[in-house]
């Protein structure tokens, strides 16, 4: 009866923790995640090429919060590990732009916005995502998207 009480009780503690993790993978907000990404890299960009670095760097303060969020969050998505890739890939170039506007360096921060921007880019071709181009904005579009097909 024991080992029956004990075998039942592992089996249920399993099985909760494993609803759980998917749970939280599947209930991650990962679309309005982007679109926090695509607003908030549009209105550094501008606060940016205008020299206002307090602005700008209130936008990045909000990418980096998005960010670690994302981490966090281990999300798996469509089988691929979205925490990780942003580790990897968005991270340190927010952390290049951040340096530029600390150094009040319009170049730089050009630079390594473009940097930041092809980082997404590049994050989606990696996760079968390349037809969403986020682009650097331009006084044609109020988007910073490529909406055009190849």
């Amino acid at each position: 009866m024991k080992y029956a009480n004990l075998l039942f009780l592992t089996a249920f503690l399993f099985s909760c923790s494993q609803k759980k993790e998917k749970k939280e993978v599947e209930d991650y907000p990962v679309l309005e995640t982007m679109g926090y990404y695509q607003r908030f890299s549009q209105k550094l960009w501008l606060a940016g090429t205008n020299k206002n670095w307090e602005l700008a760097d209130f936008y990045t303060h909000e990418l980096e919060e998005v960010t670690e969020h994302l981490i966090e969050g281990d999300v798996i998505h469509d089988d691929y590990n979205l925490s990780n890739l942003t580790a990897q890939m968005l991270l340190p170039k927010i952390n290049k732009v951040e340096e530029a506007i600390r150094q009040k360096d319009e170049v730089l921060f050009l630079d390594n916005y473009k940097l930041m921007i092809s980082s997404c880019n590049l994050c989606h071709n990696t996760t079968k995502h390349n037809f969403i181009k986020i682009t650097t904005p331009n006084d044609s579009s109020i988007w910073n998207q490529d909406f055009s097909m190849d």
